[in-house]
This record gives structure tokens, sequence and C-alpha cells, in this order.
């Protein structure tokens, strides 16, 4: 039986294979004239003439992406088949990290929120190869959870970062996290800027009105 992995260690796992080609049928494995020769003549313009030029690299496709990473072999449909839960893909910022997104005739992985836009890996074609983008780089409908594969944590990475944040039309550095795609600012940061002291009850922030 293939083992278990956290959805962040398969994001890890995706992301160590990002530039990696693709080509329709492969999963991750050096492709030879000859499994050009049989994927060309299986899947027809699946297989892009131009991909021969891939013989001797690695390559792979979005559903042997995910195999490659935990050792079950399923096309995309059967990833979805396969999910305990199938979500609606406008409630993204509710997934997990490692949650699969997916859409007809195609699948990735969720990363997690950057800036405030969700992102996604995947094998995006032969064009792209494997890219970490944007979801809106894509037209997914779902993602998924697959308990039986994969284990997820409960809440998304927190990044803190400086920023600024204009007041009255004024600009105010801060700082401010950034988690599961909601801003956090700072308040002692901003404010003098809007007019209050702030001073402390024990653990409760107090803001008096200048």
């Amino acid at each position: 039986m293939a083992k278990k992995m956290t959805g962040k260690d398969l994001v890890s796992f995706c992301r160590s294979k990002i530039g990696t080609q693709y080509v329709y049928g492969m999963k991750g494995s050096v492709m030879t004239e000859a499994n050009y020769n049989y994927l060309k003549n299986k899947y027809g313009k699946m297989v892009w003439n131009s991909d021969r030029k891939k013989i001797g690299k690695v390559c792979v496709d979005c559903s042997g992406l995910i195999s490659w990473a935990c050792g079950v072999k399923l096309g995309s449909t059967q990833w979805k088949e396969r999910a305990k839960s199938v979500n609606p893909i406008s409630t993204i910022e509710k997934a997990p990290i490692g949650a699969l997104v997916w859409m007809q005739g195609h699948i990735g992985v969720y990363t997690g929120m950057k800036n405030g836009y969700p992102y996604y890996i995947a094998a995006d074609g032969s064009a792209y190869g494997v890219r970490e983008v944007p979801l809106r780089c894509n037209k997914f409908t779902h993602w998924l959870l697959v308990n039986d594969v994969f284990e997820y944590g409960t809440e998304d990475d927190e990044v803190v970062e400086k920023c600024k944040v204009i007041i009255d039309g004024k600009e105010h550095m801060t700082e401010r996290i950034l988690k599961d795609g909601t801003n956090y600012i700072k308040i002692r940061d901003v404010a003098d800027a809007i007019g209050y002291n702030i001073t402390s009850k024990g653990n409760i922030a107090v803001l008096t009105k200048k």
C-alpha cells in the first residue's frame, strides 16, 4: 500500500518538480522514443508533435504528477471519484494546503494564498510543463480532499510582511499577517494615524479616542 503523505508534503514534492516537461500519458519517468510512439498512437492529438523533442527527458502529465508523489496511480476523473470531499472552487480559501483542484480532464494541487490570491501547482500542459501560478490561470471547478491518501492540516500558513496602508489619503507603514486569504493589520501601527491611543488591559487591547 502506498504511504500516506501530508498535503504540505505533496506541495513540497510538486514544487521540486517545477520545470518538468509535460507529455500526456507520462508519469514521471524518462520518455523514450518507444514511449512517444506508443502514446502518440494511443492518444493522437493529445500528444503534440513537438513533444518528440522531449525524448530523453523526464516527463509527466497532470494526474501523473500526483501519482508520482504518492504512489497511487489514478487519472484525474478517478481522483475525483476517490475523494471523500468535493467542494466548489468558489470556496477554495477554505481548502487546506495540498487539496486537489479539479476540472474535467485536468487536475492540480492547491498551494495556498499569496498576496490575497489562491495559487496551484500542476503539470499544466505541453506548453508549460510543471508550474505554480494563480488559480485564475485555469478553469478549475472543484477542490477535493482524498483523505485515504493524504493527511491535511486545518490551517493555511501565515505570512507576515511589511506593507503600506492609506489612511485619509496618507501612506503609513505597518505589518500585516496574511492568513487564509485575509489581511490582518497590526493595530498599534495605525492607531495614531486614526486618532487613537492604544493601551492594554491584561491581554485586551484598549483604544481611546484622542
